[in-house]
């Protein structure tokens, strides 16, 4: 925490420099990553750590008593590790493509064998790549003990307010550009201009009919549900251009090679964007045809050929070093663990949690949790503009919110893990295969829990994931082992530990009553459950909290890129509601101990003072100027910087703690409080 700090800064001017400072001149980034912080580096750990587990077994890989599970993840390290097989790459690229019913060179083309509406619903099914159309199988929101076909809008595979601003963005838009052109002169060995145009245009159009986040957010933005027969003839104005989707043919060829029979009478479709589909079936009308292809042909060719090959993964590296400022490539065996990890999660987290977990206490997790639980309940029976009726059933979600912590209790046993895994085909050396067999096996998996009910006790994530969630649907929060480590949780001091792992706690459950998750009652559900008049109240205290980050900007990009008040609005709630949770958590768990809550080194420093430490140092980090613009474009969290500074700036327990004069800089006389 000394090293961390810059005790030249006065914390009650920026308590981000004072915290940070030293952190981030002793962190430069390193040359493979774009950004670099607390969250970064506890996961460049646990990569390490995972490695260790994978290689650990070589020699053991034909060991009969180790669950197949993990022998599959072996092999599939072990195939990623080895050379590159680059004709055999090429054979598989032709054959996929194939498959999806492109040409095997963007070239070649004949406008009467072409079926677009083949090539997107192959895709899908195949490679899991929704195009023009989002599609996938999720829990219907507004009853989540059934599992909907959900079809939405999706992006056209470049950043659409890139694409919206081309002056402002013209750099980010002549690298991809660049990118798409030397890919297909790499595959193809030729340079076609109106290549790159078709795939830049019809980007654009896609991203000129999408439905804005900021509509998307709003309230008052309905979606539809209908079913198949309706889906197939279209809403009743202008169902022509509706049915240049044939849905009855896209549905089927998705569902190909399951066990699950479509009745179009009874099955029913969730339409979350209907002004985008309606939207798109006029582009797509109005889209000559070649050009379409085009556009399709890079958007799965780029997808694909990253797994079959360095040499696309080389041409990838340079777009990004461009867009990002990346300054070297990812090394293979990290590139290796990451794919083992994202397929077989959890058989590392079985790794991991029989080899680095013995000090995990779970429960002493969950006895945090319940403090900052209370500290919220309590928050709710003080709000003065909510009114008896909303607050009961406040009340009721609040307590009916379920937390997973450390690791599923199944993964540990052998037969459960490898039931899991079983239709999990590695074929060694074979590693493109392997891909395609297990992204099969996933999508396969989905599209039959259409007719399952969802599993309300899943874990959304798995033990080997260094970040915590809340999930509306399931109302549950989720903690896994991987995050519970210093510097988030594990530092020996309470008050530490409160401020960091707490306030992270408490962020997710804030999650449940933000602008979002305040929709959903306590099981999941979809449904207006406020009084008009809290509501009313609600919205004029959000608004504070938008107004106050429309207002901030970080230093290296200036006034021109401000943060977007309206689009982060959900994680500064849960940032702001968060803190408090866990500092009134931590309050109550002052009354229960007699722990010393003295630091040495940092003996001058309160509980109280530590606890905001804590916090601020959970965000040190350090970023390249183009990843922090993009993030500021399109991410849905504000900079660390601010994160903390707009956090901090609302706790008047911040300002008592550090003693900060009234209209410092930390302790601005208006404050946005809402939970």
């Amino acid at each position: 925490m000394l090293e961390a700090i810059d005790k030249y800064a006065n914390p009650c001017e920026d308590f981000y420099q004072y915290a940070c400072g030293g952190w981030i001149r002793s962190n430069p980034i390193p040359d493979w990553t774009a950004s670099w912080d607390r969250l970064a580096r506890l996961r460049e750990s646990l990569v390490q750590q995972m490695r260790q587990l994978l290689e650990k077994g070589e020699g053991s890989l034909n060991k009969t008593n180790e669950p197949s599970g993990v022998r599959k993840a072996r092999i599939m390290y072990r195939t990623c590790m080895k050379a590159d097989k680059l004709s055999q790459s090429l054979d598989s690229l032709e054959k996929i493509l194939k498959a999806v019913g492109l040409p095997e060179h963007p070239s070649l083309f004949n406008n009467t064998n072409f079926d677009w509406l083949f090539t997107i619903a192959k895709a899908r099914r195949l490679l899991g790549v929704s195009l023009l159309y989002g599609f996938n199988v999720a829990e219907d929101v507004r009853n989540s003990s059934k599992n909907k076909i959900v079809i939405e809008q999706i992006n056209p595979g470049f950043t659409e307010r890139y694409l919206l601003q081309p002056e402002k963005f013209s750099q980010e838009l002549l690298h991809y550009k660049m990118y798409i052109a030397a890919v297909i002169k790499e595959y193809a060995n030729y340079t076609n201009h109106s290549f790159v145009n078709d795939v830049i245009n019809v980007s654009t159009e896609i991203a000129k009919v999408m439905t804005p986040a900021e509509i998307r957010r709003s309230p008052g933005y309905l979606f539809h549900e209908v079913t198949l027969v309706e889906l197939a003839n279209g809403p009743s104005q202008d169902n022509d251009t509706w049915r240049t989707t044939n849905w009855t043919t896209y549905l089927r060829i998705i569902f190909d090679d399951t066990n699950v029979v479509l009745n179009p009478q009874n099955d029913t479709v969730i339409l979350f964007d209907l002004p985008f589909m309606k939207n798109m079936a006029n582009l797509i009308k109005n889209t000559d045809i070649k050009v379409l292809k085009n556009y399709l042909w890079w958007s799965i060719f780029s997808k694909v050929s990253q797994s079959a090959s360095d040499k696309y993964r080389s041409i990838a590296f340079d777009f990004s070093q461009k867009l990002l400022g990346v300054q070297e490539k990812i090394p293979k065996w990290k590139r290796c663990v990451s794919s083992v990890n994202a397929n077989f999660g959890m058989v590392l987290s079985y790794l991991y949690i029989r080899s680095y977990t013995s000090n995990l206490n779970v429960n002493k997790v969950l006895q945090m949790l319940h403090d900052i639980k209370n500290a919220f309940e309590g928050s709710l029976h003080n709000l003065e503009w909510m009114d008896e009726v909303t607050r009961e059933k406040m009340l009721i979600k609040l307590q009916a919110i379920r937390a997973f912590v450390g690791y599923p209790g199944w993964i540990m046993n052998a037969t459960e893990l490898d039931k899991h895994y079983n239709q999990a085909h590695v074929i060694e050396d074979e590693l493109f295969e392997t891909y395609l067999n297990l992204t099969n096996a996933s999508i396969k998996r989905n599209l039959e829990s259409l007719r399952k009910t969802p599993d309300r006790n899943r874990w959304v994530g798995t033990a080997t994931t260094v970040n915590a969630f809340y999930s509306a649907t399931l109302n549950s929060v989720t903690f896994p082992a991987a995050i519970l480590n210093p510097p988030f949780y594990g530092n020996g001091i309470a008050a530490i530990d409160y401020g960091s792992i707490g306030a992270i706690m408490g962020h997710e459950i804030t999650h449940g009553f933000d602008d979002q998750g305040r929709r959903y009652d306590e099981h999941g559900n979809l449904k207006q459950w406020w009084s008009l008049t809290t509501l009313e109240h609600y919205y004029n205290k959000v608004k504070c909290i938008i107004e106050q980050y429309n207002n901030y900007s970080m230093p290296e990009l200036g006034q021109t890129f401000p943060v977007h008040g309206y689009n982060t609005q959900g994680e500064n709630i849960a940032d702001n509601g968060g803190l408090r949770a866990a500092f009134d958590g931590y309050k109550q768990h002052r009354l229960k101990t007699t722990l010393p809550q003295k630091l040495p080194g940092l003996s001058h420093l309160t509980g109280e003072q530590l606890f905001f430490l804590g916090f601020a140092q959970i965000w040190c980090g350090n970023s390249t100027v183009e990843a922090l613009k993009a993030k500021i474009i399109t991410g849905e969290h504000s900079p660390n910087r601010i994160r903390v500074l707009g956090t901090l700036k609302n706790s008047e327990e911040f300002s008592n703690a550090w003693n900060c004069p009234v209209g410092s800089d930390m302790n601005p006389k208006k404050k946005c409080v809402l939970w």
